[in-house]
């Protein structure tokens, strides 16, 4: 059976993927959780050795379209000319099959795994900082472009700049950006939605106009204008609009169902504004560049295979390194119960951000206990946490769209307040009866004990550094944090 790997590197958080002749996903990861470097950009070498099991190799974007824009060089200065070297010599050596465009990895890694069979009135929206020098494209189901916006109107350049600004490292803390607006007021949002609008949509002439050193002095101005919070909302808040527009936009294209992928396709405040204008909405768990290895690997697959408008057997986002034991589902419930905190490293990898029950710091959500767990994980102390809560119990306690993944906010109907934010808003991750995590297994046991049906979830690492991946990982955890940890050496 022939194998498809798609891969993803050189920018930032490199992923590698393989695909199944028969549809099947049978690896995806982050390089990351290899090297031990956050959003690594180059690819491990356990990863590289990966490659020679497939028949076709594609990577996930024209190198040689990104290698000569001018914004790139300028955005990441002396890094980005280390890296293009060492891209180059990468690209003279590596023997691939095919490259596709940025975007297309985008798009394909949302619509071969959509949960919908149809796709005639499918539209899908890829938006980050930039694809070559795409920053916003919508696609049909065919991959045929109807709308695009160049680099520098870029959402994803907008927030990562403000992140840095705001003391963050962009590209990684944009997520506490989001946490932080919470607790201000959009007080300069129009001047920045209006200025966001003006800026030109063509890459070369933006370039002779001096387009790209005004965009930090933009925000810098904004940012002195107000406050840090009032500052990341405003940020937030416009952020939030042009989603809006952009939605308004897919459907006046035709869409009823539409899929979200790129890197703001993270930002789970802004995709829940957007939820209610649609028929169903999907956003893969992996919508970044280390996503796109799946995406292009699936693209691959799909045309090779005659699948160009089919799905991949999606079952489940763990799919990388593999830690299962019989771990004791009622035990990891009392602990809970008596201890209140503890991580659980069991079964593959979640391929994405979020961790999602196989490498999570569990804890009991009827205590205040986000001091603790914030304290443990080197965060800041305003940044929420996420509730796991067993599917049959969600409506019950949230109002609003929630799913598997993490991927919306809704409104909390409980006062449990350490997986409730400022705005009184959680992140939830719903857990279905087939679920393959151990979670499913943990909460049942815990809503026996106690009657609650839901944990505090969040992943199983300390900030700035990759989620636990392998026994060793989460032995060092256990022992550095003080944290029980159960897996293959504490499972008894």
């Amino acid at each position: 059976m022939k194998k498809y790997c798609g891969y993803s590197e050189f920018f930032h958080d490199a992923g590698i993927a393989f695909v199944m002749e028969n549809g099947d996903i049978d690896f995806a990861a982050h390089s990351e959780r290899y090297s031990r470097m956050k959003n690594d950009p180059r690819m491990h070498p356990k990863l590289y050795e990966m490659m020679d099991t497939a028949d076709h190799v594609t990577y996930y974007e024209d190198y040689y379209i990104r290698n000569s824009t001018e914004w790139h060089k300028e955005y990441k200065g002396g890094l980005y000319n280390y890296m293009s070297m060492k891209n180059q010599q990468h690209y003279d050596a590596l023997v691939h099959d095919t490259y596709i465009p940025h975007h297309v990895s985008h798009a394909a890694n949302g619509f071969y795994t959509r949960p919908w069979d149809d796709y005639e009135d499918t539209l899908i929206l890829s938006v980050d900082g930039a694809g070559e020098v795409q920053s916003m494209v919508i696609f049909n189901h065919k991959f045929e472009i109807l709308d695009e916006w160049e680099i520098p109107r870029s959402l994803g350049y907008m927030y990562s700049t403000a992140t840095r600004q705001l003391g963050f490292k962009h590209m990684e803390d944009e997520y506490v950006v989001m946490g932080l607006s919470a607790y201000g007021e959009p007080c300069m949002a129009k001047e920045l939605y209006d200025w966001f609008y003006s800026v030109e949509t063509n890459t070369i002439r933006a370039w002779e106009d001096g387009t790209y050193t005004k965009y930090s002095h933009v925000l810098r101005y904004i940012e002195e204008k107000s406050n840090r919070e009032d500052f990341a909302a405003s940020v937030q808040w416009v952020t939030e609009q042009v989603f809006l527009d952009l939605a308004i936009k897919c459907k006046n294209l035709g869409a009823k169902k539409l899929i979200v992928t790129g890197g703001c396709a993270q930002n789970i405040v802004a995709m829940s504004k957007i939820r209610p204008m649609f028929e169903d909405m999907h956003i893969p768990v992996a919508p970044t560049d280390a996503g796109s290895a799946l995406g292009a690997a699936a693209h691959s697959w799909a045309r090779e295979t005659g699948n160009e408008t089919g799905r991949l057997n999606w079952k489940s986002p763990y799919l990388g390194h593999d830690l299962s034991v019989d771990l004791n589902p009622k035990q990891i419930a009392k602990y809970l119960n008596r201890n209140k905190i503890c991580g659980v490293a069991n079964g593959r990898a979640e391929f994405g951000p979020r961790a999602l029950g196989n490498r999570s710091l569990l804890a009991d959500v009827r205590t205040d206990v986000k001091t603790t767990v914030n304290q443990i994980k080197r965060r800041q102390e305003f940044r929420p946490f996420a509730p796991a809560i067993l599917s049959e119990f969600a409506d019950q306690y949230f109002e609003g769209y929630k799913g598997e993944y993490m991927q919306y906010t809704c409104k909390a109907k409980h006062d449990y307040k350490s997986v409730i934010h400022v705005d009184g808003t959680s992140r939830v991750q719903v857990v279905k009866p087939d679920c393959e995590s151990i979670l499913r297994k943990i909460l049942e046991e815990y809503f026996t004990l106690t009657g609650v049906p839901m944990l505090l979830n969040t992943s199983l690492n300390v900030r700035g550094k990759p989620m636990v991946n392998t026994h060793t990982h989460a032995r060092a955890f256990e022992k550095h944090y003080r944290t029980k940890v159960f897996h293959a050496w504490s499972g008894k």
